[in-house]
């Protein structure tokens, strides 16, 4: 009897442990598309120019009229030579509007020139943010 108990419990807990495992689709979307509500805006691409400085408290620059906000260079103001606020650059990168401020436009930056360097931004993950939560998802 006490042999029958511990093999119906061992079986109980090997068909629970088999039951628990999760299911196909458990570890990503899996190629699926994904809800419009959480597709990256498509920008269209600009060249601009102007002075560096801080508006509202982030970094941007007025050209043309427009006032763009380029959050992405933060990241970079005390690594490349001559990138600080009051300097002369030239960027090109893709526009969106910026959701909070309709007067306002956010610049993902794919090149920078400053100070008569080039530099190219067109080769990270996603040009002005960190890729997300585990596994690359961005919640």
């Amino acid at each position: 009897m006490k042999k029958m108990s511990v093999l119906l419990i061992m079986a109980l807990v090997v068909g629970g442990l088999a039951v628990a495992q999760p299911g196909p689709g458990a570890w990503g979307p899996q190629n699926r598309p994904v809800p419009p509500a959480f597709a990256q805006p498509q920008g269209e691409l600009v060249k601009v120019d102007g002075t560096l400085s801080l508006i509202n408290g982030r970094i941007g620059l007025k050209s043309g009229g427009k006032t763009y906000y380029v959050p992405m260079l933060g990241r970079y103001a005390g690594f490349i030579e001559g990138l600080k606020e009051g300097a002369y650059v030239k960027l090109e990168g893709y526009e969106f509007p910026y959701p909070i401020a309709p007067e306002y436009s956010m610049l993902r930056v794919t090149k920078l020139t400053v100070g008569g360097k080039d530099y190219d931004f067109s080769q990270l993950a996603y040009g002005y943010r960190h890729p997300g939560g585990m596994m690359g998802r961005r919640w």
